[in-house]
């Protein structure tokens, strides 16, 4: 099974949300460091408005874990921490890449010896004016809360130079078609959730579908 959290030196953390960007960030650094053990984990966030889509992306995670196993990418250990915040209103005044850096932070203080954190963020998020100032404010939680200088914790963004076309066409479809990105899922049909095709994450993915027509599976 997955490598043993306790007994295990893991080199690097990489978070999971189950969407295509983390997917392929981790899929990206499984395949080309076969030799490296990674320490993934998942947040689940409790908030306002985190609804259906907590339990969306936990199944997600667990169908791309299980996927990078059976393929031969089991590099790899798991954790999966629960963070409840839904104290702070429906709209909580944090983004969830602050509370999973915090979150990340927690596991590094068990893990002294992680000295890499993988981030997802892809080209098309280096060209939002206010991405910089995000990521400056998530790095120094990141260091804050670790004790760790960035020499002790480097920060790899192994996707910086993907559009998310580019992304999605790094991994292979079947695992792709496991991902899940759409922050307000709805019911379609018994037991069946479906993209809202309205959120900001679906809009990107559907302007990519809209795009390359018969590349991608719907």
């Amino acid at each position: 099974m997955y490598l043993d959290f306790e007994s295990t030196k893991f080199k690097a953390i990489v978070p999971l949300s189950g969407g295509i960007d983390s997917t392929a960030a981790l899929y990206t650094m499984l395949k080309q460091n076969p030799n490296t053990n990674y320490l993934v984990f998942r947040i689940d966030m409790v908030h306002g408005t985190s609804g259906h889509r907590t339990t969306r992306e936990a199944m997600a995670t667990e169908k791309i874990l299980a996927w990078l196993y059976k393929n031969g990418l089991t590099n790899f250990g798991f954790r999966e921490l629960r963070i409840d915040y839904s104290s702070l209103g429906m709209m909580p005044p944090v983004w969830d890449s602050e509370v999973v850096n915090f979150a990340a932070s927690l596991v590094i203080q068990a893990k002294p010896e992680i000295s890499e954190f993988i981030e997802g963020a892809i080209k098309d998020d280096f060209k939002d004016a206010q991405f910089e100032g995000r990521l400056q404010k998530i790095e120094n939680i990141l260091y804050l809360h670790t004790q760790k200088t960035p020499q002790e914790l480097k920060i790899k963004f192994p996707l910086r130079s993907l559009s998310k076309y580019e992304v999605m066409k790094s991994i292979p479809a079947d695992l792709l078609a496991l991902t899940w990105s759409c922050r307000y899922p709805k019911i379609i049909a018994k037991w069946t959730y479906g993209r809202c095709h309205e959120c900001p994450q679906c809009k990107v993915i559907d302007k990519v579908l809209e795009e390359h027509v018969g590349e991608f599976s719907a």
